[in-house]
C-alpha cells in the first residue's frame, strides 16, 4: 500500500470514528422534552415523554365517573390528560365547571385564576383554559395551566404543573391537541 493510500485509509477510519463519537454524544444530549404524538379517545395530542396510562373511578359532578388518564413527567413538569364520558343528557359546561373547581381546590389555588387562550395554533382545538398558582402535593409552590374541551360525548382535561411553566413546556402541549 502506498503512503498516500495508507494516510487516506487512516483519515477515513478517523472520520468514521469521529462521526460515531459525535452521534453518541448527540444521543446522550437528548432534549428534556421529547415530544411525541399519542391518542386518547377522539383526540390526538402531544406529550413530551412516554405516558403512563391509568383508569379509575372518581367522584365528579356529584356522581362516580370512569376516568381515563395519560401522564408523564419531564423537565421538572407533570403533563396530564384525562377523559370522562359526559352522561347522556348531561351538561358538558356544568361538568367542566365542577371539574375546574375540583382541580383548583386540590392544588389549593391562591388568588383568582387567570383565564387565557392556551392554544396559539389555528389547527388546534379551542381549549377553555386558565393559569393558576398554588401548592403541589408536597406543599411546594406550583404553577398550573389547565384546559378543558368537549369532543364528541367526552370531556377532556389537560394540565401542566411545574414550579415554573415555560413556553417550551406549554405551547407544544396545548397546540398539539387536535381531533383525529
Amino acid at each position: 500500500m502506498t503512503r498516500a493510500r495508507l494516510s487516506r485509509s487512516r483519515l477515513g477510519g478517523l472520520a468514521l470514528a469521529a462521526s460515531a463519537l459525535i452521534s453518541l454524544g448527540l444521543a446522550a444530549c437528548s432534549p428534556a422534552l421529547n415530544w411525541r404524538s399519542v391518542a386518547l379517545g377522539e383526540l390526538a395530542l402531544t406529550l413530551p415523554c412516554k405516558p403512563d396510562r391509568a383508569q379509575r373511578t372518581v367522584p365528579l359532578g356529584g356522581q362516580s365517573m370512569d376516568m381515563e388518564m395519560l401522564g408523564c413527567e419531564a423537565d421538572g413538569a407533570l403533563f396530564a390528560v384525562s377523559r370522562v364520558a359526559v352522561p347522556s343528557g348531561g351538561d358538558a359546561d356544568r361538568l367542566q365547571a365542577q371539574w375546574q373547581a375540583a382541580s383548583l381546590l386540590q392544588m389549593k389555588a391562591q388568588g383568582s385564576p387567570v383565564l387565557a387562550p392556551l392554544s396559539t395554533n389555528a389547527q388546534a382545538l379551542p381549549l377553555r383554559g386558565l393559569t393558576a398558582s398554588g401548592q403541589g402535593g408536597d406543599g411546594t409552590a406550583v404553577q398550573a395551566r389547565l384546559a378543558w374541551v368537549a369532543a364528541g360525548s367526552d370531556l377532556y382535561h389537560f394540565a401542566v404543573y411545574a414550579a415554573r411553566i415555560t413556553p417550551e413546556m406549554a405551547e407544544p402541549f396545548f397546540d398539539g391537541v387536535k381531533a383525529r
